[in-house]
């Protein structure tokens, strides 16, 4: 399918493609786009230009317009001109701005030339109905930044709290700040604040600083993608106070799971979409309330893990992509093939999954750990291929990881597992042990087959344990896998030093 993202938002070129300084560009339009192409679409991105779109815009043949953060008139013209040329127009709304003076007439306008309208959340859907009279599908926004290890271990006296976000979004702060200075009368506080500096701000902040200023110091960071996650591991605790008049009841869960995702303990006010994490983090109470309760809680970082994977069931990049498939028009089901332990090794065509958020600028689709594959349902996968990765595992766990790859399987599909062999490195090791024992690429036969790559510098990349075909074979039968059998390598250096071995996970009779 032939798909043109059309947006007010200007892109950049980043490490892995496209990519926005602008949230609502990299949630709604990049990854949108990027998990698109991964599932096999053609996807453009285009943005608004000072003098409006240019006629020649639909001249290249589409299938498919997805109009996103729409303002302006323009974008009827658009998405009339698309309709005209037998397109499929999806519009898509992060914003309610339905009863809003100057842009509500052109919200309506959008909805009525949608074939599909798509909405961030379910508060936003109900008002395109309620406004408009139509069902809106609800894709929200994927989570983004990097994982970390759910920590929370505050470094008293001083407790270090994060507040990050649009401009817009300090109004919030402002309504809520005396939560914060009540906060400090029971012990100081450093809040940092990560947004585009502006005099409002800095005179926002002075006046919650001088409420308490022995007890209170603040921060001011200028906002970017990167200052954001520097900020979020060096915080205690993020605070997400929200001013929930107007159309606010719709917005989006995205900081509160990157917060979370960044392994954070996290005080919010009740946004709607942040209910969902009300079992698991203080929602709803106040900043000076519930951060007491959080010191004297033990089971803070396990609930956090309960969050994360519940961010990776629901909100990962493959899962947010799938439902922009639908939403485009895309109604086979493709195959969920995944590639386990992907690292930089994207592969088109199929769901990439590794622990690590990046490596050498590419993302995975759903980071998890390889031990626990929470994010996928049992006998869901039509094939599971591993290249290069059990050998990173010790040997005493390796059987039980194993068996969970099993368990998402289908019953009847395959597991193909590429590693190297450790027969071939000894034989070459043993024909020239001089040369064949250094680290750097004459040892890529022997040495790195048995350790690993020293280059990487990386502990996660150290082999653990080295296998044969036999062996191999071995291994897959004692976790349930049957007509196992070894076939040519396709990947790495591939044959001789490198080696495949498939096994069937039994139909159910």
């Amino acid at each position: 399918m032939r798909i043109l993202f059309a947006t007010v938002s200007p892109f950049k070129q980043g490490p892995a493609g496209p990519t926005s300084d602008l949230a609502s560009a990299r949630y709604r339009v990049v990854i949108p786009a990027r998990q698109l192409s991964r599932l096999g679409h053609e996807v453009g991105l285009a943005t608004l230009p000072a003098g409006g779109w240019p006629k020649a815009l639909l001249d290249t043949p589409r299938d498919t317009l997805v109009i996103s953060k729409s303002f302006h008139a323009e974008n009827e013209v658009l998405a009339a001109a698309a309709r005209e040329r037998g397109m499929r127009v999806v519009v898509d709304l992060c914003d309610d701005h339905f009863d809003h003076p100057q842009f509500g007439a052109h919200f309506h306008r959008l909805a009525e030339l949608a074939h599909e309208v798509v909405a961030s959340t379910p508060e936003m859907a109900q008002s395109v109905l309620r406004h408009t009279g139509r069902e809106a599908r609800v894709v929200g926004d994927p989570v983004e930044g990097p994982r970390r290890e759910p920590a929370f271990a505050p470094r008293l006296p001083a407790l270090r709290i994060v507040w990050f976000g649009h401009t817009g979004n300090l109004d919030g702060l402002a309504a809520k700040g005396g939560e914060l200075v009540r906060l400090s009368q029971q012990m100081p506080v450093r809040l940092t604040v990560v947004t585009t500096p502006a005099p409002e701000v800095t005179a926002l902040l002075t006046d919650i600083a001088n409420d308490n200023p022995s007890r209170i110091q603040i921060r001011l960071m200028a906002w970017s993608v990167e200052a954001t996650w520097m900020a979020l591991e060096d915080a205690d605790l993020v605070w997400i106070p929200s001013a929930l008049e107007g159309n606010r009841a719709a917005k989006s869960a995205n900081r509160l799971t990157e917060s979370l995702w960044a392994g954070r303990a996290v005080v919010a006010d009740a946004v709607p979409a942040y209910l969902q994490f009300a079992d698991l983090v203080p929602i709803g109470v106040p900043l000076d309330e519930a951060v007491p309760a959080l010191l004297q809680d033990a089971s803070v970082e396990g609930r956090l893990r309960e969050a994360q994977r519940r961010i990776a069931a629901h909100f990962s990049d493959f899962v947010i992509g799938r439902e922009w498939a639908r939403a485009v028009g895309d109604t086979a089901t493709p195959a969920l093939r995944l590639n386990l332990g992907c690292g930089d090794k994207i592969l088109p065509g199929y769901v990439n999954v590794d622990v690590v958020e990046a490596r050498a600028g590419m993302k995975p689709d759903v980071v998890c750990d390889l031990r626990n594959l929470s994010p996928f349902a049992p006998d869901s996968a039509d094939e599971i291929l591993s290249v290069h990765v059990v050998e990173h595992f010790w040997r005493w766990e390796v059987a039980d990881i194993l068996r969970e790859w099993v368990r998402v399987l289908k019953p009847g599909a395959r597991m193909v597992i590429e590693c190297p062999n450790v027969a071939s490195a000894c034989a070459a090791f043993l024909q020239d042990p001089g040369g064949a024992s250094y680290e750097d690429q004459r040892g890529q036969r022997t040495m790195w087959v048995l350790y690993g790559d020293p280059a990487w510098k990386d502990p996660l990349m150290i082999h653990r344990w080295g296998y044969t075909p036999e062996s191999l074979m071995r291994l897959l039968a004692e976790v349930g896998l049957t007509d196992l059998r070894q076939e040519a390598a396709q990947f790495k250096l591939r044959e001789p030093r490198d080696m495949r071995v498939t096994g069937m996970k039994p139909a159910i009779a």
